[in-house]
């Protein structure tokens, strides 16, 4: 009887061994028979060779992106890469005519939408009413742009009561922490744009100078959730809820009386007593979309609006200011070129635009750290086929090593030297007065991106650094409290500048 089962048991086990030696044919036949992913034509770097080799890359993209990035730059110049990223592959294109490709690809093919929502969760981070509809684009690139100049007034005055608040001009030398002083002073001249003189309530600045660095850094951790979990994690643990609810409990009053007189009036109020701001322009865009007039639809895009705004200024401002303060030297021929224009034109939208050292030294600063290794992001759609041939299949991530490019001797002269007066020079020529400021995106100056997807609020982003920085020009000393400029911080491809620093200022004498 125990031969039997024995002999059950072998038997048994010889069907299990048939049975796993099957499957292990069968998948081998599968892959040999399967078509190869034309990804596998894409060289990859930073990943090593073993079983494991893109998780291994992977982590190692997270801690070293940046001199990853840029080995594959110099590896394959004018050809594609791969890197792993996250979950995926990233396809980073290198060189003037993919670059090209990218800019003219319809967007049923390369979507900046996806790949915006596969790298943030939009619908976790900044909700599904801005996931599916985000109508402020449209009012941003539009109607925001053309009353940057009717409204600078405002805009100038906040700056002079923001400055007075948190730098108050003293004989003697101060130090302030730059990252948290320069962001609170951005959220209000440009909430003072967006929603008048509730600006400078301080719990307001606080709700939208957090969600501002919130939405990022929901978005990495929200990385590692699976799929059908992310939604509760992100009630549990995100902030988007939180910051819906602060903001109603500021703004609500004010969005339903608005709402009642648009539904009263339109745009029509009696004795012109509409205020000219972004509530009234989203709800201009709104006519006709009831689905986005209500508190809470109104309110989570204007906490998207804050958040599109208040990071990259205060980002290119941090940076620009770090590198001035360092540099001291240059400061001379930039109060003389506002002192000039000031006396001419006044301070004004006309005068901003007249700075063209102003301009050329906020550009080369942007040129010199964009803000990331990589940007110009898209997700495949479609399968996509460049013009050197190379296949990019649909779910892939592609983008530009921005940093790489912007430091490319073949782009620019000495690329590795900061020349704050490099595009100045370059306007002088005849014919390129235009074509050389900061608002002007091209092949070798990405920051804002590039083409039809290029940042829609670049305009009054530009002219809110510019004005900040004249304002601290015109009536501030400055230095560094450490000397040296502070190092910028780095996480895998993004970068920032310097968070903790302090920055000390007197009254200009």
């Amino acid at each position: 009887m125990t031969s039997s089962l024995e002999s059950n048991e072998l038997n048994s086990l010889t069907l299990a061994a048939a049975a796993i030696a099957g499957l292990f044919i069968l998948q081998l036949l599968r892959n040999f028979f399967k078509p190869q992913s034309p990804l596998k034509a894409i060289p990859s770097v930073g990943i090593p060779h073993h079983p494991f080799g893109f998780y291994a890359g992977a982590w190692n993209y997270i801690q070293n992106g940046r001199s990853i990035t840029e080995e594959g730059y110099r590896q394959y110049p004018g050809k594609a890469f791969k890197v792993a990223f996250v979950n995926r592959w990233l396809v980073l294109l290198n060189g003037r005519a993919l670059i090209e490709d990218l800019r003219k690809a319809p967007d049923e093919y390369l979507s900046v939408a996806e790949a915006t929502n596969s790298l943030l969760h939009l619908e976790h981070t900044i909700g599904q009413e801005q996931h599916r509809d985000p109508f402020q684009v449209a009012v941003v690139r539009s109607t925001m742009t053309r009353n940057i100049g009717v409204c600078f007034p405002d805009i100038r005055d906040e700056v002079v009561a923001a400055f007075k608040d948190l730098i108050p001009p003293t004989e003697e030398w101060i130090s302030v922490p730059a990252m948290q002083t320069i962001l609170p002073i951005v959220s209000r001249v440009s909430n003072r744009f967006f929603i008048g003189l509730k600006c400078r309530d301080p719990e307001y600045i606080q709700i939208t100078s957090q969600f501002a660095q919130k939405v990022a850094s929901d978005a990495v951790w929200l990385h590692i959730v699976p799929a059908f979990a992310r939604g509760l994690a992100a009630r549990l643990f995100g902030h988007l809820e939180t910051a819906t609810r602060a903001t109603v409990a500021h703004l609500g009053p004010i969005l339903e009386r608005r709402l009642e007189m648009d539904d009263k009036y339109g745009p029509n109020w009696p004795n012109a007593d509409r205020p000219n701001d972004m509530i009234s322009w989203l709800l201009d865009e709104a006519r006709g979309h009831p689905q986005r007039r209500s508190v809470r639809t109104l309110t989570r895009t204007l906490l998207n609006v804050n958040f599109g705004a208040l990071h990259t200024t205060t980002q290119g401002t941090l940076h620009a200011l770090y590198t001035l303060a360092a540099n001291l030297q240059h400061v001379e021929p930039l109060r003389e070129e506002i002192e000039s224009m000031i006396k001419a034109e006044g301070w004004t939208k006309a005068a901003m635009g007249k700075l063209v050292k102003l301009d050329s030294f906020l550009k080369e600063s942007s040129r010199f750290v964009p803000g990331g290794a990589v940007g110009l992001m898209r997700q495949v759609v479609k399968d996509f086929t460049f013009s050197d041939g190379t296949i990019v299949p649909a779910g892939t991530l592609v983008g530009v090593p921005v940093l790489a490019e912007h430091h490319n001797e073949g782009n620019y002269d000495n690329a590795h030297i900061f020349d704050p007066f490099r595009f100045s020079r370059m306007r002088e020529q005849e014919g390129e007065g235009i074509k050389h400021q900061m608002v002007a995106p091209s092949p070798d100056f990405l920051s804002f991106g590039l083409g039809r997807h290029a940042c829609p609020g670049r305009f009054f982003a530009v002219n809110e650094q510019k004005l900040i920085m004249a304002h601290i020009l015109m009536n501030y000393d400055f230095k560094l409290k450490d000397g040296a400029r502070p190092e910028d911080e780095w996480i895998a491809i993004m970068g920032g500048a310097n968070s903790k620093a302090e920055i000390m200022f007197r009254k200009r004498r």
